[in-house]
């Protein structure tokens, strides 16, 4: 028993010392003696040229082979003379220092404890200031921007307005406008059972970041012919260019320049083989028109030079104005008027109907009771003129009404009140435009009126008397 004992012990000893080997963490050194070789002495004697440079694995600078890093690609950017050298998704900054004799050292600038959450960033520097952009890690694709922070030696989130997502390296930088260009966008984030957020997670809103405002600006929704070619894309490459990118896509090189929202396509076959031989793993960057490789066996440089009649510009830009949200608010108007409209024309059956109903029983009410019986005497008395073919003087019509002693001003309102108040309650019962009482000046005196029944209206009238 105490023999099986020990074997068990000793296997489970086996097993920890394999893993502790295995996961041991090999850290890089802090700084690097190497050689001054033709690819820093070539970008060193430019003076005019910032810009980066992905580094081929046989193009490494740092010898991080036994190092927990030695996988990690490395990239040059080179900005008003000072060369730097990062680490890909460590965040690790290394400066180079002025060469002595055929060596150089690069020193390690950054504190960087946390890693993995930058994969695929984009590095760029502006007015002397270190940024990246982006980045996957920790299975979710991130939009962040960050800022090397000099003082702490560590990385800063860089607050922005709005969240944009980059989109398989698509994004550009330009140094001279000082803004990042994103043509669209691919959210991806393995956490969320959506497959949208795992795989095709587009969004073909075209945005740049402004780094004076740290503002995000839309400026416009790729257009549709280049989202079809994207579609069709069959294989991955991107060059860098002065204003732009080089992508392949499906064997063909196409530029993407950002400065002035264009699209060219090569019109050269040797220079689409050129650009698919050489679009991995190969140390390539582009000066004043021509592209120059670097050969790390030979330690020399092959040139390519680009002509502008080896492009073609496509009858289709990058972005094209997007119309998305005014379509979305004209037709939330047209909506919003037609509704308005709906409203208004159902209010106004309703009241129609109601109208009518209304109008229905008022009429039946005012055939019975709608005028008083002083009303209807003086109604009766112009009736009965009428048929004398005679006007009633405003005497007669004083007796009628009970005013005959009262004094003249209030004879005449009072004549007044009542003619009004007859005709408005005709009107509205036969619904017509005619008043049942009219006034007319006495012939042989001017000063005073004689009063008289409309003759049209007669009749309508005898028929309202004889139902009160």
């Amino acid at each position: 028993m105490f023999y099986k004992n020990l074997k068990l012990f000793a296997f489970l000893a086996f097993l920890l010392q394999i893993n502790s080997i295995t996961a041991q963490f090999v850290p890089c050194e802090r700084s690097y003696t190497v050689f001054y070789n033709p690819l820093l002495q070539k970008i060193k004697s430019l003076a005019d040229f910032n810009g980066s440079i992905d580094l081929g694995k046989s193009s490494d600078i740092l010898p991080l082979a036994g190092t927990t890093f030695g996988p990690n690609k490395q990239e040059l950017i080179k900005h008003q003379g000072k060369i730097y050298l990062f680490l890909a998704q460590t965040g690790f900054i290394f400066e180079m220092s002025e060469p002595q004799g055929d060596s150089v050292v690069f020193r390690k600038i950054d504190n960087t404890i946390n890693i993995n959450y930058n994969i695929s960033c984009t590095n760029f520097i502006y007015k002397d200031q270190i940024y990246n952009y982006g980045g996957y890690g920790f299975w979710n694709k991130f939009s962040n921007v960050r800022k090397y922070n000099k003082i702490d030696k560590e990385w800063d989130i860089q607050p922005t307005n709005i969240e944009v997502f980059s989109a398989d390296r698509y994004e550009w930088f330009s140094p001279t406008e000082g803004r990042l260009y994103v043509p669209f966008q691919k959210m991806e984030n393995k956490g969320l059972k959506d497959p949208k957020f795992k795989d095709v997670g587009f969004e073909y809103s075209s945005y740049y970041l402004d780094i004076k405002t740290f503002d995000w600006v839309k400026i416009g929704k790729l257009s549709n012919e280049l989202i079809k070619l994207i579609n069709e894309k069959s294989n991955y490459g991107n060059i860098p260019y002065d204003d732009g990118r080089f992508f392949l896509i499906n064997d063909e090189a196409y530029l993407f320049d950002y400065v002035h929202n264009k699209l060219y396509k090569s019109k050269k076959a040797d220079l689409n083989q050129f650009f698919v031989r050489n679009s991995s793993d190969v140390t390539l960057f582009f000066y004043k028109g021509k592209y120059y490789k670097y050969i790390p066996g030979l330690q020399n440089f092959v040139t390519w030079e680009i002509h502008s009649n080896d492009l073609q510009l496509l009858d289709f830009p990058i972005w094209e104005q997007d119309y998305t949200n005014l379509l979305i608010a004209l037709a939330s108007c047209f909506m919003i008027i037609i509704i308005a409209l709906f409203i208004w024309f159902f209010k106004q059956s309703v009241k129609k109907r109601i109208e009518n109903v209304q109008l229905k029983v008022l009429k039946t009410k005012t055939m019975n009771q709608a005028f008083t019986e002083t009303e209807i005497s003086l109604i009766q008395l112009l009736i009965k003129a009428n048929s004398a073919k005679q006007n009633v003087e405003i005497a007669e019509i004083n007796r009628v009404l009970g005013i005959k002693d009262k004094n003249v001003g209030l004879q005449k309102k009072v004549r007044s009140d009542v003619i009004n108040a007859i005709n408005d309650k005709y009107i509205f019962i036969t619904q017509g435009e005619n008043n049942l009482i009219a006034s007319v000046r006495k012939e042989d005196d001017k000063r005073f009126y004689e009063y008289f029944v409309v003759p049209t209206e007669v009749k309508a009238a005898q028929k309202l008397i004889e139902k009160n």
